[in-house]
């Protein structure tokens, strides 16, 4: 039986549980020690940012969203873990072959850019092993990229899912 003002004893771990969450991830903003903040970067003209290592840089890498068109996720095939330090170089396919528009390593498992609407070639390395991958940017549309290798090493061009583009939401 409780009490006015009193909690049930099945209800406080629940709680507890949660507290010990926010207080986790508001700690991983306040103290700049614990997480990194995902900066913006450019290279010849192509803006983008990598990271999504904790809370804190999932939600800040998800506010900027919206503002890049192409978003690579990296993951181990089967378990899904996701996994971070991939060499990700972007070349024109139309344009002079080798020659890279971006060329950046990704300092967590989402690597968002913003290109030009164009056709463009993704080899993306980790652990030793390379994927390479053509995709199309199209006016206001995202293209969405997932790249799987198998754990620890990756075996040389699978793992691909194809391509997707879906609707740009429009800013706010």
């Amino acid at each position: 039986m409780t009490g006015a003002g009193r909690v049930p004893a099945v209800v406080r771990p629940c709680a507890q549980r949660w507290v010990a969450v926010l207080v986790l991830a508001l700690s991983s903003w306040a103290l700049p020690g614990l997480a990194q903040t995902p900066v913006v970067q450019a290279q010849g003209g192509v803006r983008y940012v990598s990271g999504g290592v904790g809370v804190g840089e999932r939600l800040e890498l998800a506010a900027l969203h919206a503002e890049f068109n192409v978003h690579m996720t990296f993951a181990v095939k089967r378990a899904g873990n996701f996994i971070a330090d991939v060499a990700v170089h972007v070349e024109n396919a139309e344009a002079v072959k080798g020659k890279a528009l971006l060329d950046a390593l990704s300092e967590g498992p989402w690597f968002y850019a913003r290109l030009a609407p164009g056709r463009y070639r993704l080899r993306a390395t980790y652990g030793g092993r390379a994927q390479t991958r053509d995709f199309t940017v199209r006016a206001g549309r995202h293209t969405e990229l997932y790249l799987y290798w198998d754990d620890p090493a990756a075996r040389e061009g699978l793992g691909m899912e194809p391509e997707r583009s879906v609707p740009a939401k429009p800013r706010q």
